[in-house]
């Protein structure tokens, strides 16, 4: 039996979203990896079962800029 294994690496992620204030937007963090990737996103409260997830929603307000990292990680690597 083979099995294969590969650091987590994400392998589609937007850049930039243009969002009106009031609205929320949703940000799509696709990774690959064996084993699963885990994901974090920051800022988010950690406490929140959404910090772990592939895609974030977030609400916007009446800021102009927000930014927002995606990390994957597995036993093999990070990305």
């Amino acid at each position: 039996m083979l099995l294969f294994t590969d650091p987590a690496k994400i392998v589609k992620l937007k850049s930039e979203h243009e969002v009106a204030a009031q609205q929320s937007v949703s940000l799509d963090c696709q990774a690959e990896g064996n084993p699963q990737p885990t994901y974090s996103w920051t800022p988010c409260d950690p406490q929140q079962s959404v910090c772990h997830e592939s895609v974030l929603t977030v609400q916007t307000s009446d800021k102009s800029v927000y930014t927002f990292t995606c990390k994957v990680a597995n036993n093999l690597g990070s990305d």
